[in-house]
């Protein structure tokens, strides 16, 4: 369904110090994931356009850093902004990232994932705070302080660990939502074939009730979309 992917794509978001040349990888691996789920629910669809919106400005990240190291003019001084409106898009990405998910685990019945999920939704705010740190005005302002470098530390390791965490959340959804023909899991046969039968028949079941439960959410979401056209 798109987790393991979107799992991969958000993996890129670690990197803190050189994200002008990963993002772009970041961006596009995302929007496979999210392109993947777009038809699950509503924060998967708007999830996928602001994917778009992301990986666009990724490559005009990207092409700013090119043009930085070869010392173009206007180019210093946007690369000076350019992390704001990244980091304003991270978080609105995050955001219908994790309420997609969240609405998929309460309709599978794994609450835990949900709750979890919700969670990621205010850790998010700390891309929100970047944005504001990176203003070089309010920058050269607190970097008068003696104590600024260290609480500045304290915040990217709260970023890394923030972003673990959402990485945490995606790899449960991968592993609670999966469908069976994204994810095998390989069970050791035993030596008696009833065993093995009973459990051929659980893990059918299961799978069955899984993809039932996801259809119907589909099917709920395209009744809704038709009553608003008429």
């Amino acid at each position: 369904m798109g987790f393991g992917t979107l799992f991969i794509g958000y993996f890129f978001l670690l990197n803190i110090s050189y994200f002008t040349y990963t993002d772009i990888i970041a961006g596009m691996v995302i929007l496979l994931g999210l392109y993947k789920l777009s038809s699950v629910n509503k924060p998967f669809l708007y999830g996928m356009i602001g994917a778009v919106c992301f990986a666009v400005f990724s490559l005009l990240e990207f092409v700013i850093t090119v043009l930085g190291i070869f010392e173009i003019s206007f180019s210093g001084i946007m690369l000076n902004y350019i992390a704001i409106p990244r980091y304003i898009l991270l978080f609105a990405l995050t955001v219908f990232i994790f309420r997609g998910i969240s609405e998929v685990a309460k309709e599978v019945g794994a609450d835990a994932l949900s709750k979890r999920s919700g969670l990621c939704i205010p850790l998010s705010l700390i891309y929100l705070f970047f944005a504001f740190l990176d203003i070089p005005e309010i920058a050269a302002a607190l970097s008068g302080f003696s104590a600024y470098a260290y609480v500045y530390f304290a915040l990217i390791i709260l970023y890394i660990l923030a972003v673990a965490y959402n990485l945490i959340t995606i790899y449960r959804a991968y592993m609670q939502i999966c469908m069976p023909n994204e994810k095998e899991k390989e069970i050791k046969e035993s030596k008696f074939a009833f065993v093995n039968k009973f459990r051929a028949y659980e893990e059918r079941k299961s799978r069955e009730y899984a993809e039932y439960k996801l259809d119907k959410m589909k099917k709920n979401n395209e009744k809704k979309k038709n009553k608003r056209k008429k």
